[in-house]
């Protein structure tokens, strides 16, 4: 899956969650449709970050997906450059 399709199923936690569980079960990576070759994550105190490797080996991707305090806006996504997101959810 490359990066764009992760960033637009990443609506919430709580979709990361399934990415993080899926991430390391290839049965359910296959029950969902999902390839997730190249990627990995990271626990985070506020959140999960992602990581996509290229064919190459390149992390190309880093897509940081964090909590902000309820009635912040619903969810808001910043593309920093350099190949880094930033993605602020309220849920």
């Amino acid at each position: 899956m490359k990066p764009d399709d992760l960033l637009a199923r990443m609506r919430n936690l709580a979709a990361a969650a399934d990415f993080v569980e899926a991430i390391d079960d290839r049965d359910l990576q296959r029950l969902n449709g999902w390839d997730l070759s190249g990627w990995s994550y990271e626990m985070v105190p506020w959140g999960v970050r992602f990581r996509y490797q290229d064919h190459a080996g390149e992390a190309t991707e880093v897509l940081v997906l964090a909590s902000i305090p309820q009635g912040a806006a619903q969810r808001a996504s910043l593309r920093t450059g350099a190949g880094l997101r930033v993605v602020l959810t309220a849920n």
